[in-house]
């Protein structure tokens, strides 16, 4: 569950306007700052998967499709929360931005740098390409990006990589583009499912305690 949501992650993260091009935060150049909807795919080491987001300043949803019923990733920055849904067994599990950040390598403490190749159509969108570098003291991105005019990130290619790993090619492409109000519901979290909450969990002990519980959660999703 962590890496292939910890991709969507990392891919979300590269997301950037066409302002400056000194190095930002990651969570800020996360947030786009203008609402939308799109399918998505993403190929990286343990193959192809497609998907959809929902996006509004402040937060995002994104889910892919798996065996066992879909899986997402839906992120509230005002209250500092991550959650890792599971579609089909109708589950949630709560985090800090901080505990999430740590399962995908640091995020909160990556710094983007990007400088500006040229102009290209990417599914129909008019994008500016960037050659990106995104970097901390636990993670980072070597690649290309592609962005909108409304600074929403229509393709990005490269590879990830963490401290004393190997480099994983990873590609992300958006399709099917709606800019505008999305439906409120989707980035709210869902009522009735069956939910963990580890927030007040140090983030050296998350994983611990996911994989712990994988096998209750992997019964739900069975039923």
């Amino acid at each position: 569950m962590s890496r292939r949501l910890g991709a969507l992650m990392l891919i979300c993260a590269l997301a950037a306007g066409p302002g400056a091009q000194a190095a930002e935060p990651a969570l800020d150049v996360l947030d786009a700052p203008v609402s939308y909807s799109a399918d998505f795919t993403l190929t990286g080491p343990r193959g192809a998967y497609t998907g959809h987001v929902w996006h509004a300043p402040g937060s995002e949803r994104r889910e892919v499709a798996t065996q066992g019923g879909g899986q997402g990733v839906l992120i509230h920055r005002d209250t500092g929360t991550a959650y890792f849904l599971g579609i089909g067994g109708k589950w949630y599990v709560s985090l800090s931005m901080e505990a999430a950040s740590t399962l995908i390598g640091g995020l909160q403490s990556w710094e983007i740098e990007r400088s500006r190749i040229g102009e290209e159509t990417v599914a129909g969108v008019r994008a500016t390409r960037w050659r990106a570098q995104a970097s901390g003291p636990k993670g980072g991105f070597d690649g290309e990006m592609w962005t909108s005019r409304d600074g929403i990130v229509v393709k990005a290619v490269g590879t990830v990589a963490a401290p004393g790993g190997s480099p994983s090619p990873v590609e992300m492409t958006l399709s099917r583009l709606k800019v505008g109000t999305v439906d409120s519901k989707m980035l709210e979290v869902p009522e009735g499912w069956f939910s963990l909450d580890l927030r007040k969990l140090p983030a050296d002990r998350v994983v611990q305690a996911i994989e712990g519980m994988k096998p209750m959660l992997d019964k739900r999703s069975a039923r």
